[in-house]
Order: C-alpha cells, then structure tokens, then sequence
C-alpha cells in the first residue's frame, strides 16, 4: 500500500504561510530599496550631520591704546596645562575616566609640586558634554613650571600644554576704571551658542572702555569642525577657520598726564581729618574738544587681577572692600559741589539783574534767616568785614552768597545751573553717569514732606542743600567757564579701527549748550576765579603755580556720614579751575571725599597736576591762616 505525505498534497494553510512570507520579503526589499536608492543621500546625510562637530574658537581682543599710541590693553599669551579626556585610551564605564583622569592629575601635582583638584562631577561632566575640548587644569604657568611640564610630559597620557589669549594691561593700575576689566562671556548667548556643538566663550568686557566698545574689541570668532565616534573620540579632523582679531580703540587720555594726575592724588593731596582713608578723583579736559585728557579715581584696581589664575577669595575681597575699589567716582558718585556752586550762583544773579559787581554785604561771620533759630554761619568764623562780589569769590564770603542768592531766587539759579549740564548726564561716552541732582520745592514736597523755605536757598546758593555734582560735570562748568559760555560733551572715544585699519568711529567736539548770559557777566566771573587763585588771600591760592594764570575756585561741603554706624560730619572737599587763563587749554576738577577743607587738602593737588602738565616749579604757595575753612 502506498501512504502519500501530506507536505505532497495541495495545501491551503501552506499556502497562505508562503504567501506571507513571501510578502514580508517583498516588503523588506521595498524597503530596502527606498532607503538606500530613493532616500540613500538623506540618510547619508543625517548620518554626517549627526558624526560632526564645529568647535567655536574665540577671537583675540583687539588693542586699546592713548592717544599717543602706548597700549593701554592687549593680550599675552597664558601657558596652560590641560587634559583631553578622549585621548586617555578606551574606556568602558565613566567612572574609568575620572579614574584615570584623577591618576594623571596626581602624577602631573607631583611633577609639578602642584596640588590641583578636580571633583569627579567636573570630569563627568566635561566627558559627557565636551569630550573633544581640553580640560584646562593648571593656567598661566611661569617659565620654570612650563619647562618641567615639557620634560615630563612623555609620562603623563593625555595632557598637553595649550596656549590661550589672556586680557593684559601692561601700565598696570593706571587709568583702570575707564579701561574697565574682561572676563568669559555667560550661556546668554543662545543663538551663538546653536551654531556650535563644542563652545569656547570669549572674553567679554564687563565694565569701561571695554565694555562700550566690546562689539569692536571682540573680534569674530573662528570655528573647527571634527568628526566624531560614536563613543565620542576624534575621529577625524575636518577642516578650520581662523578667528579674527578684534578692533582697535584709541582713546583721547595721555598717559603722561594720567600718571601725573593718578600720583598727584595719591600723594600730593593736603592733610586728611585723623582716620580718613583717602578717597576722590579728578578730571582733566581739553577745553575747545571736550576730550578726557585724564580720569583717575581712588582707590583704583589692578585689571591684570581678572584672570583665571586669580585665587577666588581674592576676587571676592576687591568686590566686597568697603572702600568701593571698583567705582569710577569721577562719573558714577556725586557729592554736594560746595562753593564752587557759588560761581553759578553769581552768574545766575549778574544775569537776571539781581546782583551786580558792586553788592557789597557786611559778614560779621553769621546772619539769622526767616524764623530759623539757628544762625546760618560763614567760614571764616570772624566774617569777612564788607565784601562786594568779586571778593565773596576770591574769599568765599558765605555770608555775601546767603542774601545775594535769596534775591536772586531759586528759578534763576537752577535755570542757569541746567544750563550748565547740572541734573543731567554730560553725554560721557563710555559708562554709566550718576547725573547729580539740582532740588526742588515739588521734590521736597513730594520725597520729604516738607515745605521749601528761604533757607534752603540759601543753602542752595553756596552749593549745599541737596544739591549733588559729579567730578566729570564740574570738570564741564569749568570747561565751560574757560570757553566763555559754550558746553561741550565730555568724550574719552577718540578712534575705533577694523583690524585692517578701517576707520569705524571717529570722535569729534560736540557743543551741549551756550550760556545766555552776556559775555562781560560769563568774564567777570572768569576775572574773580582768576583772583581766587592769584591773589594771595584767596581761598584758591594753594593752586597757584609761578609762572602760570589759574583760574579756579575751591569749594567745602559738610556731609553727615553714617557709614560706621555712627554720625560723622566729614567735607568734601572740591577745586575746579581752567589754565592758562588768556588762552585756556585744560579744565580740571579735584574732589576728596574726607578732606580738610577745598584749600588745605583739594588745591594742592590741582597745584601738582597743573605744575608738572606745564613742566613748571612745583614749590607750594603759602596760604593766608583762616579762623575757618579755607574754603
């Protein structure tokens, strides 16, 4: 008998598995077919895409130089030691990574006689998100270290030796808060940052020139693109575009008259009250350009000091220390001008009518005003006998200035104080300006609650009150008064160039404002702050420099500090002037915040600045003995 199979006989199910089968391959090959013929390039592509990385390098900051072309800020180059965690063999766990990256950090601390640390966080994080980029461990290493490193670099596997561009600032402190400081940019620029895989950040300029002109100082980043592992290693390099270097900024400040103005305030200032700790600034114009020939404040700081290799505490003391190292007083504090005002408050009456050369005020030392009790005292406690206007300049007669700018009237003399610049910012093109304050009755109603009575005008007329000036806007008044009656803007700017030379900015004398007072008022002005420093019983006569006419006009206003906790009446002490009188050429302003008086401890350091700028004695004048402050 013959059995038949039944894998023989004509079987649906069989069948249909087949054609299922059959199908799925048929399917598969579609499939196949579509992704490398019809769609092959896009894959490819996606794959590229995905195995290639672009490293943003970061541009060199361009050069700041002085108007005569000394450098004021460029770059060195930093020698740092780093460790490419890619290039430490294979690794099959990341903990293998901070294990042997803490290994080779151990042999390069001895080596080195260093002690480095690196939390394993850092390393992790660094492995799992920049692989490719050197982990700097050690910056700025000194030539004795970078040597040791080269002999014994062969035994310690990937570390190399990087060099990186580090913001330099060869005159060291000098000019320091209108050059300003670098430090790394932030994670804010998201759309920098999109462009590259791997991003290196530049230095961005964080205050000053710097930072006013970062976008020309920066430069234009370059890029590397690499092709990459799948574990993350280099696997290739592709290809790089150089970055180029940034701008150059010429700035109109002289280096030889910053020094001048940087060693007369640190050294040649008059006697502080016991325990004060110097602190002021000053400033130098050109008076027929505006230009900022010097700013100096005090204290200073050193911007060398912001670089990676600076110890953090260190950093955190300077930001910290209440002496305000970092502030640029010239711009960004403001202070009660004191009897400088009183130039201002005698043009504003010469102007209206209110005044004339000829006022005479008999100054018994003091004078009793409205219902007020207490009686508004002069400086000079004895008083100044009869004064007419031009000796209330030259002696600074309170007394005179009490009952001329009370019938002169508040609106007359803030009128002419706004024509000045007074309440506002001078247009100063690099920082942020404080812009003082010139008070008003709606203010002191407002802010204080309180009427505003003949009394704060009085105040207000010797420059007290809540009246606030800053030293750059009284640099400004006595620019203006050197010009007879026209206000520039301040500038520092004085050229920006491509790095291949093309002009991009070039700064130029800007007129503000002219005075609407009569030219023979704006002289007779000029004439009595000639005889303040001329004359020898004038307040401003500690200024005065043989061979040479100064006009200027010094100034004491009493603050109430209570930073210690405690009420200390302290002055701040001004001067403000112009030389050569005939022909003026600068306009300079001194203010210490804790002095004697504006004669013993702020003229003599106009005394110095002006000296030395004109290359003429520096011996002292005396000064007439005063039963107050020589004011």
């Amino acid at each position: 008998m013959i059995i038949s199979s039944p894998f023989r006989e004509d079987n649906p199910r069989l069948r249909a598995i087949g054609a299922i089968i059959a199908g799925g391959f048929l399917v598969l090959l579609i499939a196949l077919w579509s992704v490398q013929v019809m769609h092959g390039k896009h894959y490819d592509s996606k794959q590229e895409a995905q195995s290639l990385r672009r490293i943003r390098i970061p541009a060199a900051r361009g050069e700041i130089v002085d108007r005569n072309g000394i450098v004021l800020a460029n770059n060195r180059p930093s020698y740092d030691v780093a460790i490419y965690l890619d290039q430490l063999g294979h690794v099959s766990k990341k903990t293998d990574v901070v294990r042997v990256a803490q290994a080779n950090l151990l042999a390069l601390n001895t080596a080195l006689g260093t002690s480095i640390a690196l939390s394993n966080k850092d390393v992790r994080v660094h492995y799992e998100e920049r692989s490719p980029l050197p982990l700097p461990v050690l910056r700025d290493l000194r030539p004795e270290m970078v040597a040791a490193f080269v002999e014994r670099a062969s035994n310690i596997p990937g570390t190399d030796l990087i060099v990186m561009p580090v913001r330099q600032y060869p005159q060291g402190s000098l000019a320091a808060h209108l050059l300003g400081y670098v430090n790394k940019a932030g994670d804010n620029d998201e759309d920098e940052i999109e462009r590259f895989y791997y991003y290196q950040p530049d230095s961005v300029g964080r205050q000053g020139v710097e930072k006013a002109c970062d976008e020309y100082l920066r430069g234009s980043p370059g890029g590397r693109t690499i092709r990459v592992s799948p574990s993350g290693t280099v696997a290739k390099d592709l290809g790089e575009k150089d970055a180029e270097q940034g701008g150059r900024v010429t700035l109109t400040i002289d280096v030889r008259l910053q020094r001048i103005m940087e060693d007369a305030l640190t050294n040649h200032h008059g006697p502080l009250p016991s325990g004060a700790e110097l602190r002021g600034s000053a400033v130098l114009l050109d008076v027929h350009t505006g230009e900022v020939l010097a700013m100096a404040s005090l204290p200073n700081f050193d911007p060398n000091m912001f670089n990676p290799a600076t110890p953090v505490e260190t950093m955190r003391a300077l930001f910290k220390n209440p002496a305000g190292p970092m502030i640029n007083r010239a711009i960004g504090s403001s202070y009660p001008p004191g009897s400088t005002f009183k130039t201002i408050t005698l043009l504003a009456g010469l102007e209206s009518g209110a005044i004339s050369p000829e006022d005479s005020v008999t100054c018994t030392g003091s004078i009793q005003i409205g219902k007020d009790k207490r009686p508004f005292r002069c400086g000079k406690l004895t008083g100044h006998g009869t004064v007419d206007a031009y000796r209330a300049i030259t002696e600074s007669c309170d007394v005179w200035f009490y009952m001329e700018g009370m019938k002169t009237g508040l609106d007359t003399i803030t009128k002419v104080a706004t024509e000045f610049g007074l309440n506002q910012p001078t247009g100063f093109d690099v920082g942020r300006e404080n812009t003082g304050f010139v008070p008003s009755p709606e203010w002191k109603k407002r802010y204080r609650n309180e009427s505003w009575y003949v009394g704060d005008t009085a105040q207000l007329s010797i420059g007290q009150s809540f009246l606030l000036v800053t030293p750059l806007q009284m640099a400004c008044i006595a620019a203006t008064f050197a010009n007879r009656g026209t206000s520039l803007h301040p500038y520092v700017v004085k050229r920006i160039e491509t790095a291949d030379g093309q002009v991009v900015h070039e700064g130029q004398p800007d007129v503000r404002a002219h005075l609407t007072a009569k030219p023979q008022q704006i002289e007779f002005v000029c004439h009595a702050m000639l005889g303040a420093v001329q004359d020898g019983d004038g307040t401003a006569h500690p200024a005065a420099v043989k061979g040479l006419t100064i006009a200027g006009k010094t100034g004491t206003a009493e603050f109430d500090d209570f930073s210690s906790g405690k009420r200390r009446r302290i002055n701040r002490t001004w001067f403000m002037g112009f030389a050569p009188y005939d022909r003026p050429q600068f306009a300079l302003a001194v203010c210490i915040e804790d002095g004697a008086s504006g004669g013993h401890t702020s003229a003599p350091v106009a005394h110095e600045i002006f000296a030395k700028m004109f290359g003429m004695s520096t011996e002292q004048p005396t000064i007439a003995e005063s039963d107050g402050h020589p004011d």
